[in-house]
């Protein structure tokens, strides 16, 4: 049954997330006049079809999405209507709207979830006097509002801090209605990581979450030393661990240096070695935040918060910060959505995708919309046409290089999770 329901919430995802950006495409085609042929919700056999005003309108079998069919996309046509035949600038506009119009579908899921959830804002409420923060100054009361040269609005901010070049960071903080600066030195710190994530709904009377591993991001040595999902986690190198907190404490103390954990799986004890990678970390010290009332604001932060960490795993791959083998498939999308729990956690999972659907479309390589972006400027610029032929052994090229790495990250999905 659980699978059964990962299917369809699996296949919801996906229908939404591409009929939206396919609908981008459809919208600014009509607006532009351009001959659309078809416009289908679902791929296969029809359901039903109906053609209106030129368009053939259909319902397809397989519910993973759409496709809008344009005439003269893909081959020359003498329709002066034809998307061929249009001006370079239009050409562009409806490109690039099926990526806009995932990207406006994740900014309005992630605003309507966020002001429906608690908001920390940067106000200090606690602070240990053992902190790096308290030893250079920082004291509770204090409103933090920047970091280095980035602004900070929230708590996600202060603790998803990235520019980890320098150890020693300016910090900027509001007391008494005047700002003052102090020099944190030596808070970037070198620590375990193994990818990891604990399941916050499994806590004790206390309200501490335990051991019981939800998910393992891919790639991570987690993954390699094949700690899997369900696996409570009992000891790491004879020392028992009761929460999660214990277990991010002890693997954060043992950057490269090989660790024996002992995890429970089903009824059997399973001794496994995983050596811990190393991960730089913005590091406080122990601090906790005032809770806000969310209100638009606070929620537009928030949005913009997990907005840029998309963005930048994005950028981190190009860089080559992110290896190819933490990539995930459908797979990988499929274990996210099996794991997701009520209607705000589904619509944040939902426009996560959608805005890395929307991403990775106008990235330029063919056959994806930025890859044909990137053709549309080569003719703009040269007045010249990319010939037909090249076009399309450009695009096959890309569709087989894509399908490779489509089974080589399905295939390391299935391989993790084994």
């Amino acid at each position: 049954m659980i699978i059964i329901w990962t299917i369809i919430k699996l296949l919801i995802v996906l229908g939404i997330v591409a009929t939206i950006h396919e609908f981008g495409h459809f919208l600014f085609a009509k607006i532009f006049k351009i001959t659309v042929n078809e416009f289908s919700i679902g791929f296969g056999p029809k359901i039903i079809q109906k053609k209106f005003r030129g368009t053939m309108y259909s319902l397809r079998c397989i519910p993973l999405g759409g496709y809008v069919s344009l005439e003269g996309e893909d081959s020359e046509s003498d329709d002066k209507n034809a998307f061929c035949n249009q001006p370079c600038i239009k050409r562009i506009v409806v490109l690039l709207a099926g990526v806009t119009f995932n990207a406006i579908l994740a900014i309005l899921l992630f605003l309507g979830v966020n002001l429906s959830t608690n908001t920390f804002g940067t106000k200090v409420s606690k602070i240990d006097e053992s902190s790096v923060a308290y030893i250079s100054g920082l004291r509770e009361g204090d409103t933090i509002t920047k970091i280095g040269e980035k602004k900070v609005h929230i708590y996600q901010d202060v603790a998803l801090y990235n520019d980890l070049e320098n150890d020693d960071i300016t910090l900027e903080f509001l007391r008494d209605g005047k700002y003052e600066t102090i020099l944190l030195k030596n808070v970037v710190k070198e620590i375990g990581y193994i990818g990891v994530y604990f399941d916050s709904n499994k806590k004790d009377e206390n309200g501490n979450t335990l051991t019981y591993v939800d998910m393992i991001e891919p790639g991570m040595p987690a993954s390699d030393g094949k700690i899997k999902a369900n696996d409570k986690i009992l000891s790491i190198d004879g020392t028992q661990t009761l929460y999660s907190s214990q277990v991010i404490e002890v693997v954060s103390n043992n950057p490269n240096k090989e660790i024996k954990i002992v995890v429970l799986r089903g009824e059997e004890e399973v001794e496994l070695l995983v050596t811990p990678t190393v991960k730089k970390s913005f590091d406080l010290g122990k601090i906790e935040f005032k809770k806000e009332n969310t209100t638009l604001k606070y929620s537009y932060y928030k949005s913009i918060s997990t907005i840029s960490q998309i963005v930048d795993s994005y950028i981190n791959l190009f860089k080559g910060k992110v290896a190819i083998k933490q990539l995930s498939g459908i797979v990988g999308i499929g274990e996210v959505v099996s794991k997701t729990e009520g209607v705000a956690e589904f619509l944040s999972m939902l426009a996560m995708i959608s805005l890395a659907v929307g991403i990775a479309n106008v990235l330029p390589f063919p056959p994806l919309d930025g890859g044909k972006v990137v053709l549309v400027l080569f003719e703009w610029i040269s007045r010249k046409k990319v010939p037909l032929k090249l076009e399309l052994i450009l695009s096959y090229i890309g569709f087989g290089l894509l399908i490779l790495l489509t089974i080589f990250v399905t295939v390391n999905d299935i391989i993790r999770l084994v």
